[in-house]
């Protein structure tokens, strides 16, 4: 599989939204959005969302994001709220992530309501390891998780 399996599976990808004290694991390098701006870019994919007919694919994103909606009401303050980078559900780091945070967007649903994202530097995150390895090492289940992965898509 190419460097580029963000353009070739971009369905694979996804971002998280994650609420404090939960956010502050996160590392620096895996943050897209911070603080007033995760509430100003989903008031905008809200009223993108909202403006377009609704089908059942609308419809089931309109129902996850009411959901974060309504956590996000609860705040007082958006200073920790966060938005990840994008994450390949076969990188260990996913799954941390997502035990830290919501499901937001993959990639493909980005790129369908903000194209202007679709070339943008720095939304994939990085892949590294938790212990600080420039690369993740492929171990044999990560090997098995991408072949089940490439046969699905």
């Amino acid at each position: 599989m190419s460097d580029n399996a963000h353009l070739e599976y971009p369905e694979r990808f996804h971002s998280f939204i994650v609420f404090e004290p939960a956010s502050l694991r996160i590392h620096d390098g895996d943050i897209l959005v911070i603080g007033e701006e995760v509430k100003n870019f989903f008031d905008e994919l809200m009223g993108k969302l909202l403006a377009r007919k609704q089908t059942l694919k609308e419809q089931i994103l309109h129902n996850k994001l009411v959901k974060i909606g309504h956590m996000l009401e609860l705040l007082n303050r958006y200073d920790q709220v966060l938005i990840t980078r994008y994450f390949d559900r076969i990188w260990r780091r996913y799954s941390y992530i997502s035990h830290l945070g919501e499901s937001f967007l993959n990639l493909d649903i980005l790129h369908e309501f903000f194209p202007d994202y679709k070339n943008k530097e720095g939304l994939i995150a990085q892949r590294y390891d938790s212990a600080g390895d420039s690369e993740e090492t492929e171990t044999e289940t990560d090997k098995e998780s991408k072949k089940s992965v490439e046969t699905d898509a």
